[in-house]
C-alpha cells in the first residue's frame, strides 16, 4: 500500500483486515468478535459541534454510573464553560447515546468520559491503550489515525505505512491490550502541532480501578 491516509469501507476490504467498517450503530457491536481490533461506525459529524469552539472551556474528565450520566454531564458541561446552547444540547445528547452503547457492548453499569480540545500533537506514536476497549469520536478536526495489522508494516523508515484516519463524527471503539494484547488496536492522535488546527475529541473508557 502506497503511504500516506485512506479511508476504508466494507465495500474495499478485500485482503485481511482487523478492522470492521459500516455506516450503521452496529458496527460497533462487532469488537466483541476475536479478530477485530477496531470496530467503525461512520457517519458525519454533527455541524453544529463547531459552535463549542467560538468560546473557551476546560477539559473534561470523570466517571459516572450510567443511570446517573445525563445529570452529571450536564453539570460537567457547564462547569468546563460549555454555556448552555444547541450545539451543546446536541453534543451532550449524543455522548450519552454513545456512552449507553458502548456499556451495553462491554456489559458495563458506568463509564469514565473524557472530553478534549485539542491543538498538538497529543499521542503522536502508534500505541495500544491499557485499557479492556475505548470509545472515541472526533466532533470538531483530523480524527484519529490507526493501524491495520493485517496489512500495514513499519518499515524502519521512521513512520508506517498505509495508515487510515477517522473522519470526524466516525465512531470507533478500540480493542486495548487488557483484552487481548495479540488484537490491540494501534493508533495515534493525527499531528496537527503548528498547523493552527484544533480538534474536539470524545474518550469513553470502562471505569479505572481508582475511580471513586
Amino acid at each position: 500500500a502506497a503511504t500516506g491516509t485512506r479511508r476504508m469501507s466494507t465495500a474495499t476490504l478485500s485482503r485481511p483486515t482487523r478492522a470492521w467498517i459500516e455506516n450503521q450503530p452496529v458496527a460497533l457491536d462487532m469488537i466483541r468478535t476475536e479478530s477485530v481490533s477496531i470496530a467503525v461506525w461512520q457517519r458525519e459529524a454533527p455541524a453544529i459541534a463547531r459552535d463549542l469552539m467560538r468560546v473557551p472551556a476546560q477539559d473534561i474528565r470523570f466517571t459516572s454510573p450510567l443511570a446517573s450520566l445525563s445529570v452529571r454531564l450536564a453539570r460537567a458541561l457547564h462547569e468546563a464553560g460549555y454555556a448552555a446552547s444547541a450545539a451543546r444540547f446536541a453534543i451532550e445528547a449524543d455522548i450519552l447515546l454513545l456512552a449507553d452503547r458502548f456499556c451495553r457492548i462491554m456489559n458495563l453499569d458506568a463509564a469514565e468520559i473524557r472530553i478534549e480540545r485539542i491543538t498538538d500533537n497529543a499521542c503522536r506514536k502508534f500505541h495500544a491503550d491499557h485499557v479492556t476497549a475505548r470509545l472515541i469520536t472526533t466532533y470538531v478536526g483530523c480524527g484519529t489515525q490507526w493501524l491495520d495489522a493485517e496489512q500495514d508494516s513499519d518499515c524502519g523508515c521512521g513512520g508506517p505505512h498505509g495508515f487510515h484516519q477517522l473522519s470526524a463524527g466516525d465512531v470507533a471503539i478500540l480493542k486495548g491490550r487488557l483484552w487481548d494484547n495479540a488484537h490491540a488496536a494501534l493508533h495515534r492522535s493525527p499531528p496537527i502541532e503548528g498547523t493552527g488546527a484544533e480538534r474536539l475529541l470524545l474518550v469513553i473508557n470502562p471505569p479505572q480501578p481508582d475511580d471513586d
